[in-house]
């Protein structure tokens, strides 16, 4: 951080809209390397907590008793107060129509302004609430960032910063103790000294300050601090994915509360940042490879659909309307439903009615038959087919037609097709 009035180039428009507070704190706290201005982040942030008003919201963004008159973050600080769970989820959309400018900051420089914001918040919450107790101090969580983007597409200009993925949960890992602060101790004159990790590297001090011997600290694991880790592997969802081709996958690192907040087979939008790790080319040196390892720090999960593939939804309404409902009686009631069913199969398609009804019958499926009395195995539902023909009779467009019309559904030919990576995804 430098203490200069502006060492970066910032522009003057800027300057005018965010005067008031921040004019009258002295000087100014910039951010090396960005334009960020601290006190003017943290004015900014403040009054967006403090007037903004949204009509609309989902669901799992609503506080409880909420007043669409007063500002919705105030109201979310309420919540915290009520049930001391320092967490403050705060809408990408909703800042970036409020304040273009904040939200661009925040995608840019999501390691600088982060922290910002949680200075910002907290301030606003201890002044309301003074004698409030909280496990830790409120973390500001953003979503929804516009940067949303497929897994496909990620590229470097990327890294470092804030953006939003979607898929489904394939893996996750244990819990791993991961340091936070390290504790050292002299082993001249039992002097210690605490250092906080960044980004994973521990400056071990060289010299120490009481006794001026050089390299002599030893690292104390049983008093130096440790938080939760856990690494989560997220897959290409199905529906995103295109035809023929093998999924991607990213991973991904949750630190403390976020453990275990996701399982496999959840579909998840995960909003972090996009971090690039050099690889040593041994362990025991500091040279480093110039290909570099991706990874994504996550700051938010959203689940979106919490349960397994061809899973049905408990509470979901699946009904028909009853237009639909008639529509359908009347046709199971014809002779020829069968028929008009197996010819609505790839009506481009001339004849191969034979074809047509054994796909027909594969779409439907059979009934699943249990043998418990007699011991016998039980019979699964699903029929496969087996089409065979000369070239040239429409075998694949037949197939095409389906693939389109199953959701979820994979299509895949050629020599590099096999059973194992047709059931790997």
């Amino acid at each position: 951080v430098n203490v200069n009035s502006d060492p970066v180039d910032v522009p003057i428009d800027r300057i005018a809209s965010s005067e008031g507070e921040g004019a009258s704190q002295g000087p100014n706290l910039v951010i090396w390397g960005t334009d960020v201005v601290v006190s003017r982040c943290k004015d900014r942030f403040k009054r967006f907590i403090q007037n903004f008003l949204e009509t609309e919201t989902d669901e799992d963004e609503q506080p409880e008793n909420r007043d669409t008159n007063e500002p919705l973050y105030m109201q979310k600080l309420e919540e915290i107060h009520m049930l001391e769970e320092p967490f403050l989820n705060v809408n990408c959309g909703h800042l970036e129509t409020f304040d273009p400018e904040l939200y661009r900051q925040l995608v840019c420089y999501p390691q600088e302004v982060i922290p910002t914001l949680d200075m910002a918040v907290n301030e606003m919450f201890f002044d309301r609430h003074p004698a409030a107790v909280l496990e830790h101090q409120i973390q500001v969580r953003p979503f929804n960032a516009q940067k949303t983007k497929n897994m496909r597409l990620l590229n470097p200009e990327d890294i470092d910063q804030l953006i939003s993925v979607s898929g489904m949960v394939t893996r996750t890992s244990n819990i791993m103790p991961e340091m936070r602060e390290a504790f050292f101790k002299c082993m001249v004159c039992a002097n210690t000294a605490s250092v906080e990790i960044d980004r994973g590297r521990i400056a071990e001090p060289t010299v120490c300050t009481q006794c001026s011997t050089k390299f002599c600290f030893t690292l104390v694991h049983n008093r130096s601090q440790f938080t939760d880790k856990q690494m989560v592997k997220l897959q290409e969802s199905p529906d995103d994915m295109p035809a023929g081709q093998t999924p991607h996958t990213v991973v991904l690192f949750a630190h403390n509360d976020l453990v275990d907040a996701v399982h496999p087979g959840d579909r998840v939008t995960v909003t972090g940042i996009y971090r690039a790790m050099p690889l040593q080319v041994n362990p025991r040196m500091r040279n480093v490879r110039s290909v570099y390892r991706t990874h994504i720090d996550v700051v938010h999960f959203r689940k979106t659909d919490s349960k397994r593939l061809y899973e049905q939804e408990d509470g979901k309404d699946h009904r028909f309307p009853p237009e639909r409902v008639e529509l359908l009686q009347q046709l199971s009631q014809q002779e020829d439903i069968y028929e008009r069913l197996a010819r609505a199969i790839a009506p481009s398609i001339y004849e191969n009615e034979d074809i047509k009804k054994g796909i027909l019958l594969q779409l439907f499926g059979g009934t699943k038959k249990a043998f418990k009395n007699s011991g016998r195995a039980n019979f699964r539902a699903e029929i496969n087919i087996l089409l065979c023909g000369d070239p040239g009779t429409s075998k694949s467009q037949l197939l095409s037609y389906v693939y389109n019309l199953v959701p979820r559904s994979q299509y895949t030919s050629g020599k590099g097709s096999s059973a194992v990576g047709l059931t790997a995804y």
